[in-house]
């Protein structure tokens, strides 16, 4: 049984239903539907453009049938172009479009009679009241007309609101993703996510060389002449007030320049761990174990390689899971948990710690939601006061 606003409203209140706007939405989904439906027959009769039609129709119904109170029918991604032969989706399509036919004559003759009939009671309205008028050549019919027309005004609602349904649910049925259909677009999502997560990092990576190469040799060398040019001054100034007041400088320089050198270091390790890259997520996650003052276990024993997008944003999950639990939560305890399934990559981190987090708030939760949405997957948050806290990343596997 398929839901529908409008039948919800005239299963309600029968007596008052014509008088809401559903009536009024089922009519005009009915009359696009019976404007496309000679479109559908012209091109079920020349068959060659026959799938372009349906899948044009099929993106127009998706959206229409919100006029009859029904749900808005998932489509396939914005992008994805007419589908294959091969796929059943395009026949499902087609089908829809063939018996659009029968219901597109349907709408369009019930609209014509009803139409018709209701005006030819207005005229025959105007005629019992003694206007004369050249539409009604015999008057003895008019107050059949007017009853007629009466009955048509009040039975028309209920007859526009089941023939709605009756096309809606067709086109839910029809139209409606199937299951292998939604899994293979988050196969896809996933893959073209991860397609724009590899050309970030190799533009990362540019960096990284650019970084360590370029700019980090250059104050390293910098840092080096100005401790000879230390050394060089001491023995050219003699002591005194003028010798200390230019080596106080020159040491201020190259303590400054030091520490430029050291931030730069900073900022290229925390861009990414070189373990990340030659070794993989489960020995980075295991250096990242050592370098905090929490005992952290990790179990991320016979699980392989992925793309280097997916193993540093499960990192960098990890790490700000980590971090957050550290700085909030005072844990004693934290565990990494990395595994994976033939379809399936899901890493898992808990920690002892105080709980009651809110993940609403902070730029860092934000970040995991965000890393785990690019990814097409989903992050689960679990933190009750008290504790303990769990986070788990449940990602498709790309193929």
């Amino acid at each position: 049984m398929y839901h529908s606003q409008a039948m919800s409203a005239l299963r309600d209140s029968p007596g008052r239903y014509m008088f809401t706007r559903w009536p009024w939405r089922s009519a005009a989904y009915l009359a696009f539907g019976a404007v496309f439906w000679w479109l559908s027959l012209m091109s079920s009769v020349l068959v060659l453009p026959l799938p372009y039609w349906a899948h044009a129709l099929a993106r127009a119904e998706r959206r229409l049938v919100r006029l009859a109170g029904f749900r808005p029918i998932p489509g396939p991604p914005a992008r994805s172009g007419l589908p294959g032969l091969h796929e059943l989706r395009l026949w499902r399509e087609v089908a829809f479009t063939l018996v659009h036919i029968l219901f597109g004559l349907i709408s369009f003759m019930a609209l014509i009679i009803t139409a018709t009939l209701i005006f030819a009671g207005i005229v025959a309205v105007f005629v019992l009241a003694g206007v004369e008028t050249s539409l009604m050549r015999e008057p003895s019919g008019a107050p059949a007309l007017v009853v007629l027309s009466a009955v048509l005004v009040i039975v028309s609602p209920y007859l526009f609101t089941l023939l709605a349904y009756g096309q809606g649910a067709l086109a839910t049925a029809l139209l409606s993703p199937r299951m292998e259909e939604l899994q293979s677009q988050v196969v896809s999502l996933a893959r073209a996510n991860i397609a724009e997560l590899e050309r970030f990092e190799s533009e990362r990576q540019r960096i990284e060389r650019d970084l360590h190469d370029g700019t980090q040799q250059h104050l390293a060398t910098a840092t080096m002449r100005l401790g000879m040019l230390e050394l060089e001054l001491r023995d050219a100034l003699r002591p005194g007030p003028e010798q200390s007041s230019v080596l106080e400088s020159l040491e201020a320089v190259r303590r400054e320049t030091e520490l430029g050198l050291d931030t730069l270091r900073d900022i290229v390790h925390g861009l990414r761990p070189r373990t990340l890259i030659d070794d993989g997520l489960g020995t980075a996650l295991r250096e990242l174990a050592r370098r905090v003052p929490v005992r952290i276990t990790v179990d991320a024993e016979g699980v392989g390689r992925f793309a280097l997008p997916v193993e540093s944003s499960l990192y960098y999950i990890a790490s700000e899971a980590v971090t957050n639990a550290i700085k909030h939560a005072q844990p004693d305890h934290i565990h990494i948990e990395l595994a994976e399934s033939l379809d399936r990559i899901m890493l898992t981190v808990s920690d002892d710690g105080l709980g009651g987090a809110d993940p609403v708030h902070g730029t860092g939760m934000v970040g995991m939601y965000e890393r785990a949405s690019l990814l097409s997957g989903e992050l689960i948050f679990d933190s009750p006061p008290g504790g303990p806290t769990r986070i788990l990343v449940d990602i498709p596997r790309p193929r």
